[in-house]
């Protein structure tokens, strides 16, 4: 229920940028650094959704107001709103959606669900896409610095687009194959 339209959301915020950035000249900054606190508000709360474990749902309840604060932290007094993209708490973000990542597979293969086979479950292939997503994206934006170097500045830019394009292509290909394979176990398309 809640999913879809979020998609619908990261499609318009993805246009309404490219459309800024390429027709009007406009930095898109502030629109990615608000959309991305949401992004990663909405996937704690879809993990929040799925967890088992009263330990695994408190982290969640934790690290919401924690990233919430930080988000605003650094836009107030270290990267801005407009200056340039909040890679600080971009990277805090992604590292814990890494986490609850790796807690949601240690939790799937615990003994009383291992006779759940996980390539049927929606969830397996949003959190598969999002693992991979999310590290790579980690990686790829600690070296964002270093690939605009002087040395690289072209062929960094080059770089750092193939890389993100082809972690886009993975993780919405992960979300495809959730909703058309896996279409008879709705419980990912709404929270609970």
């Amino acid at each position: 229920m809640y999913f879809i339209p979020f998609l619908f959301l990261t499609v318009v915020v993805e246009f309404v940028g490219w459309w800024w950035y390429q027709y009007k000249g406009v930095g898109n900054y502030p629109l990615y650094n608000i959309f991305t606190t949401i992004e990663f508000v909405f996937y704690s709360l879809l993990f929040y959704s799925h967890f088992k474990k009263e330990s695994l749902k408190w982290m969640i309840r934790i690290f919401i107001p924690f990233f919430i604060l930080s988000v605003i932290l650094n836009m107030l007094f270290i990267q801005g709103l407009t200056k340039t993209f909040n890679t600080y708490t971009f990277l805090l973000g992604s590292f814990f959606i890494v986490i609850c990542c790796c807690c949601y597979f240690y939790e799937s293969v615990l003994p009383d669900k291992i006779d759940q086979q996980l390539s049927k479950q929606p969830f397996f292939w949003i959190c598969s896409g999002l693992l991979i997503f999310y590290l790579g994206s980690v990686i790829i934006n600690a070296l964002f610095e270093f690939l605009r170097s002087n040395d690289l500045r072209e062929e960094g830019k080059k770089i750092y687009g193939i890389i993100n394009h082809s972690l886009n292509v993975i993780l919405y290909g992960s979300f495809c194959i959730a909703f058309f394979l896996c279409p008879n176990n709705r419980k990912t398309y709404s929270f609970q």
